[in-house]
């Protein structure tokens, strides 16, 4: 008895499915900013887009938070693809909830076909607001991976140290003794004695 028990228990643990494991992958703090659309409005608003993508489940996970351009109010929100940064393409997804106001937060989740996925994970989505100050598109942030290599800022020992500073739509950033600029944004780090930077 004891041995067709044994069996039994053999066979069916050898008739379950083996576990699939998924592969996610993080757009973390992609930042939303003017410069990235196709025609940038003269606006200075600024926000981030943090996106986790699982490729068995094909659920995709979002959270972006925004400021708009003072007196725009949010119209839309959209994943858009293919398109490399810089070039606009159609819309791939609109977003369960829509945003409202000048600032705010959206989250959820929606699943992606395997065309989209392929497109997605080839860096050639994006994520905009649309508002009324621009009706395509205000603020936008390409989604670039994260690489695996890529630290967070770490202040130690009285020195921050920045490992990755990500800018796009931007030339080259400067660094002097007092700051690290952007050229053609407007936006700069203004450092002291109290922060050194390496």
């Amino acid at each position: 008895m004891k041995k067709s028990i044994s069996f039994f228990l053999t066979a069916a643990v050898l008739a379950l499915p083996a576990p699939v494991r998924a592969d996610v992958h993080a757009y973390v703090d992609m930042p939303l900013t003017a410069t990235q659309e196709q025609t940038a409005p003269a606006s200075s608003g600024y926000g981030s887009v943090t996106v986790l993508y699982d490729t068995v489940s094909k659920a995709l996970m979002f959270n972006a938070v925004y400021q708009l351009n003072p007196g725009a109010t949010a119209t839309a929100a959209h994943f858009h693809g293919p398109a490399a940064l810089g070039a606009s393409a159609a819309v791939q997804i609109a977003l369960p909830t829509q945003p409202t106001g000048n600032s705010g937060a959206l989250s959820g989740i929606v699943t992606l076909t395997a065309a989209q996925e392929t497109d997605l994970l080839a860096g050639n989505w994006y994520f905009n607001i649309h508002s009324s100050l621009a009706a395509g598109g205000e603020m936008r942030a390409q989604l670039i991976e994260n690489a695996t290599a890529d630290k967070l800022p770490r202040f130690q020992n009285s020195t921050l140290t920045i490992p990755t500073v990500l800018f796009p739509g931007a030339t080259p950033a400067s660094f002097s003794a007092v700051g690290l600029t952007y050229p053609g944004t407007g936006s700069s780090l203004t450092l002291t004695s109290d922060t050194p930077f390496r």
